[in-house]
């Protein structure tokens, strides 16, 4: 099963697809200073959740570039029921397929996909370009809540994991790249248990509902590898954030 695919499955229950809620991510709106006029780019997008929440609340313009096509189709019919097709628009396809405008951006966001444009080091240059002078800079990001790892720790954790930084690194690093971090997000414990524990039933029932797929049962045990790094060693030890930033 492709990555498109299996995530299209395990998040088809989800609405926030990061460990946040819709109270920090107005909190989101407001570092990033939302109003009218401003043209916002969304880096992973998924079911358009963000453009489509500010849309409503704002006269902006929207790009959301997204390579699952599942996610993509719910985030253009959630525009269209949210009445703000006309201001945003969703990309499908991968992220690094399409040059940003230079310096055409108010905000440009990219919320928990880094990955999307080849990680960390890549995407905040990729996002610095496609960004006015004056614009904001958000980034979605996972972290080590103490670095190193304990070893008996590191020995178990996936090895990119294994090998990010602790939040004073990630906020060095963020800054290394000629920005001033103006905004904190950072995911609660209930918000990692949410957004994990919504995995699990979406696995569950379409397992029962494709129970001749011949992919079947290697999803549900990729869904149970993944329950047991989160309990075994993810829950204690990895942080996430939203880091906001603007041009130093």
């Amino acid at each position: 099963m492709d990555f498109t695919e299996y995530w299209s499955i395990v998040e088809r229950n989800h609405t926030i697809q990061n460990p946040s809620s819709p109270e920090k991510l107005r909190l989101l709106a407001d570092y990033c200073g939302m109003r009218d006029g401003l043209r916002v780019r969304d880096v992973g997008s998924g079911k358009g959740y963000l453009l489509r929440t500010w849309a409503r609340e704002w006269r902006i313009e929207g790009t959301g570039l997204e390579i699952n096509p599942w996610f993509v189709a719910a985030a253009r019919a959630g525009a269209a029921e949210a009445g703000v097709a006309d201001r945003v628009t969703f990309i499908e396809g991968p992220a690094l397929s399409f040059a940003p405008e230079p310096g055409a951006y108010d905000v440009v966001l990219c919320i928990g996909a880094s990955f999307a444009l080849g990680g960390f080091d890549d995407a905040v240059p990729w996002m610095l370009s496609a960004l006015q002078p004056d614009g904001v800079l958000a980034l979605g990001e996972v972290f080590l809540n103490r670095c190193p790892l304990p070893p008996e720790v590191a020995a178990i954790a996936e090895p990119e994991l294994a090998a990010l930084p602790d939040l004073g690194g990630t906020v060095a690093r963020f800054e290394g790249y000629g920005l001033e971090l103006n905004g904190f997000i950072e995911a609660s414990r209930d918000d990692w248990d949410r957004y994990e524990s919504l995995h699990w039933p979406a696995a569950r029932e379409w397992a029962r509902a494709n129970p001749d797929h011949p992919e079947r049962d290697e999803l549900l045990r990729q869904v149970r590898e993944s329950r047991a790094a989160y309990f075994g060693w993810q829950r204690e030890h990895l942080g996430w954030g939203i880091f906001v930033g603007r041009r130093a």
